[in-house]
């Protein structure tokens, strides 16, 4: 299993303020900036603190828009799966295979990664919904 770095959780920490359109623009290249250097030096898988076997964990499938997130948050190896929202009974848990600046990217891009280094063509809800979004 995967989890999430603490420069991702910085990500989503600072998506959520309250800037104009503008700054979002800026915010998001200054990230994407970021994120390329990190994998220029590292590799594609950023948010990679560390790997490990969890069972439950590696029964979770992908989504573009998941209902929950995978983390460390005792700061050893004790896995954590949290509610990203509240999630309806016999609902699939589902978590991102992706990074937080990749989720906000194109339907195009997020499946052409997703195929690219985890070999399936992503059909999931927000997916399926942005089917005729332009590339």
């Amino acid at each position: 299993g995967i989890g999430s770095s603490s420069f991702a959780d910085y990500c989503r920490r600072v998506e959520g303020l309250p800037l104009t359109d503008d700054q979002k623009i800026q915010l998001g290249e200054w990230l994407d900036s970021i994120y390329e250097k990190i994998e220029n030096e590292v590799g594609i898988f950023t948010d990679v603190e560390g790997t490990g076997l969890y069972e439950i964990q590696s029964k979770l499938n992908h989504s573009c828009d998941p209902n929950v997130q995978i983390a460390f948050e005792s700061g050893d190896n004790e896995l954590s799966v949290k509610a990203l929202r509240d999630i309806e009974a016999g609902e699939e848990l589902c978590i991102s295979y992706l990074s937080s600046c990749q989720l906000e990217s194109s339907r195009h891009s997020r499946r052409k990664f997703l195929l690219e280094n985890y070999l399936f063509e992503c059909e999931c809800r927000k997916c399926t919904a942005q089917c005729n979004d332009p590339d």
